[in-house]
């Protein structure tokens, strides 16, 4: 199994060089070390990284939101910090796991590996989520656009349901672009005969 790629930021750069070196003895490949004050000089996607290892004394939620937003990671916290509301404030800003201990190179493989299928899990969970929202909104539009047809037309439910299917076909689209499309046309159309 190849090695994994591993950014550490922290808030000591003394920490961060030692714990840099205990890595990289223990066979871990730390493609960047980076203290907090420097964090906005890098763009880790171009280093390749698997995983981000924030090692902080003082955990603040909005440098946590930062790492986790600007790398979009699995990001791993290790901090001696056991206060219910500090752990939640890293929970919600999105950390993938947050360990109360020193880094123990001993076990970070396995915590490392098990926050990456937790990362990858939690975002197949937020696309499942985002393509439901889609396809809900994709229905509405489309019952919509059925009553729209109808009321027009005076066709029944399933012609014009059949009409938005093979217009969306002939252009190439989905049945629920065309709906929003000739909703949209309609909406134009009322909009043009207020004025």
């Amino acid at each position: 199994m190849p090695k994994l790629k591993i950014a550490l930021i922290d808030d000591n750069h003394d920490r961060a060089q030692f714990i840099q070196g205990t890595l990289i003895e223990h066979g871990f490949e730390v493609v960047a070390c980076l203290t907090l004050d420097h964090l906005n000089l890098f763009r880790l996607e171009q280093l390749h990284a698997d995983v981000i290892l924030l090692d902080m004394d003082h955990p603040q939620r909005d440098i946590i939101e930062s790492c986790v937003s600007q790398f979009d990671l699995p990001t791993v916290l290790f901090t001696k910090n056991t206060q219910k509301e500090t752990i939640k404030n890293a929970i919600d800003a999105g950390v993938t796991a947050y360990i109360v201990d020193g880094i123990d190179p001993a076990r970070l493989e396995s915590i490392l590996e098990i926050s990456i299928e937790q990362f990858k899990k939690h975002k197949k969970l937020l696309t499942d989520l985002q393509e439901t929202r889609n396809k809900l909104a994709d229905r509405k539009e489309i019952e919509k656009a059925k009553v729209l047809l109808m009321q027009l037309h005076q066709l029944t439910e399933e012609q014009a349901f059949q009409l938005l299917r093979k217009n969306a076909m002939s252009h190439r689209m989905t049945i629920g672009e065309m709906a929003r499309r000739l909703l949209d046309a309609q909406q134009l159309l009322q909009n043009q005969l207020k004025d």
